[in-house]
């Protein structure tokens, strides 16, 4: 679990890629439709982030594939069993060495007719932990005790 506050200086420095996850292998852009999870577990102050089945990978985002380590992912934030909505988050998804974090399967979604040069990937996660502070709360905020509010 890494803090968005930990990797300042990573940030500043330019050393981290982003991407925006939010498409989705069975739902495109419908928001809606998202399955991706965002599970709140009030022990460990973490969001735990979970693919359920194989149309909840995002798919296509571009720089996923090779270059993102730090997307923001599109998921319904589930808190104490009850469902808060789509909200956002930052997922740190590849070590140092830029290789997959445990809990994570991500890569490039392959050949795209008419445009190879471009990296789109997908991403998969499995019981993924991430510090609740990696919620972006700007309009929606996630107290330490799952208190949510808009």
């Amino acid at each position: 679990e890494m803090c968005i506050r930990d990797r300042m200086p990573d940030i500043n420095e330019l050393k981290v890629h982003g991407a925006y996850a939010q498409t989705e292998l069975g739902h495109g852009t419908n928001i809606q439709g998202i399955e991706t999870t965002a599970t709140f577990d009030p022990k460990t102050d973490t969001i735990i982030l979970n693919s359920p089945t194989i149309s909840s990978y995002k798919f296509w985002p571009g720089e996923l594939g090779f270059h993102a380590n730090f997307p923001i992912v599109v998921a319904w934030l589930i808190v104490n069993g009850e469902d808060k909505g789509v909200q956002t988050f930052i997922a740190w998804i590849r070590d140092k060495d830029h290789k997959p974090l445990p809990g994570i399967e991500v890569g490039d979604i392959g050949n795209k007719f008419g445009f190879n040069m471009k990296d789109n990937g997908f991403l998969g996660f499995k019981n993924f932990r991430i510090p609740r502070e990696n919620m972006l709360m700007w309009f929606a905020w996630l107290d330490k005790d799952g208190t949510f509010k808009v």
